[in-house]
Formats: structure tokens, C-alpha cells, sequence
């Protein structure tokens, strides 16, 4: 295979999406680079996805393509550790075929995000053109066109993209939040992260599948995030943001989990990465 400046592999976590399929297919196919690999890790559908994927041997604009059938005890989405261990999955299948050390880029695709005809070629260029940057995505919106997260800032989990000697270098936990875990690990060795605001998804439903206030308490303390670090989010949350409730269940679930003594991230790096994590965000701000 002759390497390219943009090899790109993408992989897709995929659960009772087979009203979405053909959609979501046609939103690679029309990307205005070609996809090297697109890896789609099926797990536990129930509506005909798994059996529909069997029949599709090639997509149009990708190389080499695969679907991974994963199945867990536990039969239901959630959005935590099961989501990471999906990822993981894709990864490790990845790392065992012959195109890998071809690759430049690795992604993330979620099955319901369908990005922008130039998404791709936006974001490889994009990490072509700045070496310190190490994982990008652009910004996702709904269908009537409003932004989801309004921090710009803030890179996608669902559509990001690594440069390949990032993601070998920092890794990829199965861990709660793997998306934040993983930004902090690229951060540990020194890489950027940086959105393309330029560069857009939508999604087909945003804020249907992510984890309520309360949980995201635990999270934050998951994480290792201190106190004070929580109270001034659920204060930014109530009195910036109108969102009484989400600030007063985001605070509850921390220190419920803070009382409970709940499991919390293992890797001692990491912990101390996010207890002085608003110390290292005003930092970064002014790098």
C-alpha cells in the first residue's frame, strides 16, 4: 500500500442503528478523501443491524473494510466503561492488520454523527499543518443546525481524530469519560488538543444518549477532580447558565460518590492530571 499524508482509519461503535445505516454509509462514501479503513464494532443489536451489515461487502471511498461483532452480559447502551471498551476493541483490531503502520490517522465515528463532505480532509490537514497538535475534531450540531456543547473549545469524543503517533504514545483507557481520559493522557506527553471550528457533524440525536448531571458528579469525581473544582462548575451551571437543577444534581452526585467512597481512576498520573485541572486549563488558555 502506498502511504499517504492522510491515511485515515475510522471506528465506528454500532448498536440497533438499522434505520441509520444507509445514511450513515453515505456520509463516508461522499467524503472528499479516501477513508483507508473503516471499522464498524457491532454490538448486541436486536433490530437487524448486525444481520444488514453481513450483507455489505465494500463501501464506496474506503479501502478495506470490517465489521466486529462484540457482545456483552449486560445488554443495555451505556455511555461509560462499555462505550471505552467498544473503542478499544476497533483499536486493537486495528493494530493487528497489515494496513495499521500505513496509517497517519485513527478515529472515532459514532454510528448516529454524519460529518460534512470535507470533514476529513478538513481535519487531516488541519493536523498536518500544526505538528504539537495531537487529537482534533470539529463541531457538532443538530439537525435544525444548533450547536451541541457550547464550548467550542471542547474536542468531540464521537468524531475526533488522532494523529496515529499521539494515540500510540498517550493510549487509550477503558475508563469512564474516556474521551476526557484520553485528552489528558495526549496532554501528559505533550500534545495539543485543538478543535476545527471550521469543520462540522450532525447529529441525529444529540443529548439522548449521554449520561445525566447526577452522573457526570460522579465523574468528576471518577476523575479526581477536587472540590472546589466542582463547586465553581455547579455554580457556573446555576448562575451563568440558568441550569439550576443540572448544577444542584452534578454537586449531589459528587458528593454522593465522595461519601460512598465509589471507585475512581486507578493510574496515579492521571489523578493528580485532574486535581489541578482547572490550574493546567488557564494554562494551556495562555500557551
Amino acid at each position: 500500500m502506498t502511504k499517504s499524508s492522510n491515511s485515515l482509519a475510522l471506528i465506528t461503535p454500532l448498536k440497533d442503528e438499522l434505520s441509520n445505516i444507509d445514511r450513515f454509509i453515505g456520509h463516508i462514501e461522499n467524503q472528499t478523501i479516501p477513508i483507508t479503513c473503516l471499522v464498524i464494532v457491532e454490538n448486541d443489536s436486536t433490530d437487524g443491524s448486525k444481520e444488514y451489515l453481513e450483507k455489505i461487502e465494500s463501501i464506496k471511498n474506503v479501502e478495506f473494510f470490517k465489521v466486529v461483532n462484540l457482545s456483552f452480559d449486560d445488554k443495555s447502551y451505556r455511555v461509560g466503561k462499555k462505550y471505552a471498551t467498544i473503542i478499544k476493541t476497533g483499536m486493537n483490531y486495528l493494530k493487528e492488520l497489515d494496513l495499521y503502520n500505513s496509517l497517519d490517522f485513527i478515529g472515532i465515528l459514532d454510528s448516529d454523527i454524519f460529518p460534512e463532505n470535507t470533514y476529513y480532509e478538513k481535519l487531516t490537514k488541519f493536523l498536518n499543518d500544526h505538528s504539537e497538535i495531537g487529537i482534533t475534531s470539529g463541531l457538532i450540531y443538530t439537525q435544525e443546525g444548533k450547536l451541541h456543547i457550547t464550548n467550542k473549545n471542547f474536542v468531540r469524543g464521537g468524531c475526533r481524530v488522532w494523529k496515529k503517533n499521539c494515540l500510540e504514545e498517550s493510549g487509550y483507557q477503558i475508563a469512564h469519560t474516556a474521551d476526557t481520559v484520553s485528552m489528558a493522557l495526549a496532554h501528559l506527553k505533550g500534545w495539543k488538543t485543538k478543535t476545527m471550528k471550521s469543520a462540522r457533524v450532525t447529529s441525529r440525536e444529540v443529548n439522548v444518549r449521554i449520561a445525566n448531571s447526577y452522573n457526570k458528579g460522579y465523574h468528576a469525581y471518577y476523575r479526581g477532580h477536587t472540590l472546589l473544582y466542582v463547586i465553581l462548575k455547579a455554580l457556573y451551571l446555576a448562575s451563568v447558565k440558568g441550569e439550576y437543577k443540572m448544577g444542584f444534581e452534578y454537586f449531589s452526585g459528587y458528593l454522593e460518590s465522595m461519601r460512598h467512597q465509589k471507585p475512581q481512576i486507578e493510574d496515579e498520573k492521571l489523578k493528580k492530571y485532574f486535581k489541578f485541572y482547572l490550574f493546567n486549563k488557564i494554562i494551556r488558555k495562555f500557551e
